[in-house]
């Protein structure tokens, strides 16, 4: 019984095996956030306060709570001036209305 070859079953189809989809048509039915809703509202408040001014931000430890660099924060406020209207979940401050590109 060692020698034995194993038995191939003759009904399994090769492509039923190896259909795998499309990486683009799994993508597709998932929600893209650009920019997370607590990032927004984060980047939000300190816009209202400081406009476009990172560098006082970053000084501020009561409003930056969490202690993101300069660096971070003007990725974090470049990221949502770039958003569409229909992507920003939170008000565009009045201070940095011109900036925004909508």
């Amino acid at each position: 019984r060692v020698n034995e070859a194993p038995k191939v079953n003759s009904d399994v189809n090769v492509i039923e095996l190896f259909d795998i989809p499309d990486s683009d048509t799994l993508n597709a039915n998932k929600k893209v956030h650009p920019m997370p809703l607590d990032e927004q509202a984060y980047i939000s408040k300190c816009m209202a306060k400081y406009a476009d001014d990172y560098a006082k931000m970053f000084r501020d430890i009561k409003l930056n709570n969490m202690q993101y660099t300069e660096t971070q924060l003007r990725k974090m406020g470049a990221r949502f001036l770039l958003l569409e209207p229909e992507q920003r979940k939170f008000e565009l401050p009045e201070k940095v209305k011109g900036l925004a590109l909508c």
